[in-house]
């Protein structure tokens, strides 16, 4: 599968063979910066992949978070997918899916992988929930993606090539949290792409890199993901340019059907760097001990190497740059060359070229060269110092760009067109016509519109001739989005029907059926966001009940120095079981439980469960289940698999995103007692969900939120000890060249991403309350607190005073 930032790369995906590619349209796309597509554009580009053979297919990502306000406009976006028949969405917002899979039966739902699924048991829930397709995280390994391609009744889908998050897809907060710009809304500030510095005391502006993932690429795996039982291998790329996706998706192509001779491998890699790479890495697909993940030391486009600086020097006005190359050049070609200390590698364009002499004749100018020439390049008069030995790049290359051209279709040649029926009816005191659109799945409606026109109207010479002239009139259909189906001739005295009064008759029908379509798809979404409305009965609830506070720890001592007056109005506690050493987990909660007592206590699952964690995990919750705890925290799909007795009572927590109230309302049906809403979000669509929900939702006051939680680890960064025998704690201060201090910190192999100032609202109880707020969270995770200031950081808390320094994140600016 292919990405398709806009109609020319899906037009180019195709040619180039890919099955299918996946696209967004302006708004609610994972790529909000990209081309994207127009309602127009993503009716061709369906039009045109259905008419090839063998079938192609066109996925369209509805893939962010749905804020409240916005959830007709993404409802509507989702019937006209339906409405043209597109092969799936992609979808990352449970309110979003639970609603197109009631509504809209016809759609196949694929799950991004914005929704973090990462082991068997998510991707088992997934098919129980319906979706056809799981689109796995990136970070799995090959044995991981094997034992998962076995469960039966959804497709599997693994990334195998371009850019990498450092974090967990759909994890990831440090955009949102530090602009407003929310990579959960395909907005992502690309913060992590900055070097850091580490230490207390660090400078801005020094340090490395080190959260710049290299490009994924697994052009060696392909066969054993096949082999696996992988379903669909997906390309990232949906901000590259159709040049791009012609070559990356040429070269995949090429790999399925193999074999490849090696050298042709080896410049269809080359093409591809060429166009736009950063080093490759394979992530963890081979094995979780890589290290080499990291680029440290640059960012952005690279190119494919084609030599070392020889020589730089001056000759007739000009400077000259030298080296053996190991690709053709010609002028118009883009040269990068690697320069130490700089962010990126210094690019410039191939304006003059010369040919070196092997003898003592001075070198001539020419417009290409090949393969081991030896080769000058002039250089801008503002190039740095560009040391001997250095890489050269090849950056851009019209060889590479004649080699991949595409061709498109004559514009409006491709159309999604709806079967329409006709009966035309012919009387002595004029014409009639009535179109009707079938209904082609359950719930959706038939569509009719009826058109009369008066025009007396005589007997014809020729009455077999008269139906011929209305079945001509009425397959003039091109300029419609309609097909001709049956047409019905109601006309019993044998009229005659002049054509241009047939052709008028056609028109204002189309035109009628095409307004009544409209509005019944406008119909059809006000129903179904009115079926989206709050009960009642859960705001009475609210606004009757006793305010409610959870604490959340992941270390069993962390509220050693809590006195019994603390722990008034605390409802529950929950403890996260992901950092308790298996043997020792019934300990640490019977030790929790006779601190706070065991009605206060509720369990949670970690976030991450990767299949080396799974058969502690699973052993602990038994453990914990025979030992009769019932209440539960679970934070991402798998935790229904994991805590499959219906009797248990499950509330969410973050990562469970709840940006809109079809979601909260989501969570609810689909089994529990409450939900956690995002952290990231802003105060006027907290209103919104809080309105009707404000007794099944909690709101977070205080949280080290996570800015991303990564397996690429301090130890990956230059290389280092190997990630599985990592197990140490480690706690590392950076500053950012933008100044951002932030703080990383590793635990039991796994590393976040913290602000070093805690994600606080208690200086806004108060409005929280008037909000409607009356269920609330302070979380004490992820950093090492000593039980005497988890203690002071609490009542400060209670008594509305937030710590200093904090953030209050997106709360005041709202999410864009």
């Amino acid at each position: 599968m292919a990405p398709a930032g806009g109609p020319d790369a899906a037009f180019a995906a195709f040619q180039y063979g890919a099955d299918a590619v996946y696209l967004g349209m302006q708004e609610f796309s994972a790529r909000a910066d990209a081309e994207n597509f127009s309602l127009d554009a993503l009716n061709e580009i369906t039009a045109f992949a259905h008419s090839l053979a063998p079938r192609r297919r066109v996925y369209l990502a509805l893939n962010t978070l749905i804020l409240d306000r916005e959830m007709p406009a993404a409802l509507d976006q989702a019937a006209r997918a339906a409405d043209l028949g597109v092969d799936a969405l992609i979808v990352q917002d449970a309110g979003l899916a639970g609603t197109v899979r009631r509504h809209f039966p016809n759609l196949r739902l694929h799950a991004s992988t914005q929704m973090a699924v990462h082991n068997r048991a998510g991707v088992e829930h997934l098919r129980d929930l319906g979706f056809a397709r799981a689109t796995l995280a990136r970070e799995l390994t090959l044995d991981e993606i094997r034992d998962i391609a076995t469960v039966d009744g959804i497709e599997i889908e693994t990334f195998v090539h371009g850019a990498l998050c450092v974090c967990y897809s759909g994890l990831c907060l440090y955009s949102s949290l530090a602009s407003g710009r929310s990579g959960n809304r395909g907005r992502c500030a690309y913060l992590c792409r900055d070097r850091f510095a580490a230490g207390d005391g660090a400078e801005r502006g020094d340090g490395a890199f080190r959260f710049s993932m290299k490009d994924l690429a697994l052009p060696g795996l392909v066969g054993d993901l096949e082999a696996a039982g992988v379903d669909s291998i997906k390309i990232e790329g949906r901000k590259k340019s159709p040049l791009y996706v012609a070559a990356v998706t040429n070269f995949y192509r090429r790999l399925l059907d193999g074999p490849v001779a090696p050298a042709d491998r080896r410049t269809m890699e080359q093409d591809l760097q060429s166009i736009f790479s950063r080093p490759w890495t394979t992530l963890f697909a081979a094995g979780r001990d890589n290290a080499d993940l990291v680029d440290p030391d640059y960012v952005g486009h690279r190119g494919t190497p084609v030599g070392r600086v020889e020589a730089v020097s001056r000759r007739s006005g000009r400077t000259l740059l030298q080296f053996t190359t190991g690709r053709p050049v010609e002028r118009h070609d883009g040269i990068q060359v690697d320069v130490p200390g700089s962010d990126r590698p210094f690019g410039f364009p191939v304006d003059h070229l010369f040919l070196a002499a092997e003898d003592r004749r001075p070198p001539r100018e020419v417009f290409e060269s090949h393969a081991g020439d030896r080769i000058e390049v002039e250089l801008p008069d503002d190039a740095p110092e560009l040391p001997v030995g250095a890489t050269v790049y090849s950056a851009s290359s019209q060889d590479v760009k004649r080699r991949y051209r595409f061709e498109r279709p004559k514009p409006g040649l491709h159309r999604v067109r709806r079967t329409v029926d006709v009966t035309v009816g012919l009387a002595a005191e004029g014409l009639s016509a009535t179109a009707r659109l079938a209904p082609r799945y359950p719930g959706e409606a038939a569509v009719e519109a009826s058109i009369s026109l008066a025009e007396p109207l005589s007997p014809a010479r020729n009455p077999h001739g008269t139906e011929e002239a209305v079945r001509r009139a009425f397959e003039k259909l091109g300029d419609t989005h309609l097909a001709a189906g049956t047409l019905t001739l109601d006309d019993p005295s044998g009229l005659f029907a002049p054509a241009s009064r047939l052709n008028d008759l056609r028109r204002q029908l189309t035109a009628a059926l095409e307004k009544e379509r409209e509005a019944a798809l406008s119909a059809s979404v006000a129903r179904i966001c009115a079926e989206l409305a709050p009960p009642v009965a859960a705001a009475a609830a609210g606004a009757e009940g006793a305010e409610f506070w959870r604490i959340k720890i992941d270390r069993p001592g962390v509220l050693d120095a809590f006195e019994p007056a603390d722990l008034d109005g605390v409802a529950e506690v929950v403890f996260d079981i992901g950092f308790s050493d298996p043997a020792a987990v019934c300990a640490d909660v019977g030790r929790l439980a006779a601190l706070v007592g065991r009605d206060r206590v509720r369990l949670a699952l970690p976030v991450i469960a990767r299949a080396w964690d799974t058969e502690a995990l699973q052993a602990s919750i038994e453990r914990l289940l025979r030992d009769g705890w019932a209440r539960w925290e679970i934070s991402n799909l798998s935790g229904w698999r994991f805590l499959p007795d219906e009797s248990l009572d499950l509330c969410g927590g973050w990562p469970l995103y709840a940006m809109n109230r079809a979601a909260v309302r989501q969570w609810l049906a689909w089994g529990l007692s409450s939900v956690a809403l995002s952290p990231e979000d802003g105060r006027n669509n907290l209103a919104a969900l809080l309105t009707g929900y404000d007794a099944r939702a909690d709101v977070t006051v205080f949280e080290d939120v996570p800015l991303f939680l990564s397996e690429t680890r301090a130890c990956a960064i230059g290389g280092g000890t190997a990630p599985s025998e990592c197990g140490r704690s480690c706690e590392i201060p950076l500053v950012s060249s933008k100044g951002g201090e932030t703080l990383q910190i590793c635990r039991r192999g796994r590393m976040a991403l913290l602000n070093r100032a805690p994600f606080c609202l208690a200086g806004r109880l108060d409005e929280l309350r008037a909000l409607g707020a009356r269920r609330f969270r302070a979380a004490f995770v992820w950093r090492p607190y000593e039980p005497a200031e988890v203690r002071d950081l609490w009542r400060s808390l209670r008594s509305g005073h937030a710590p200093t320094p904090h953030t209050v994140g997106s709360f005041d600016r709202g999410l864009g």
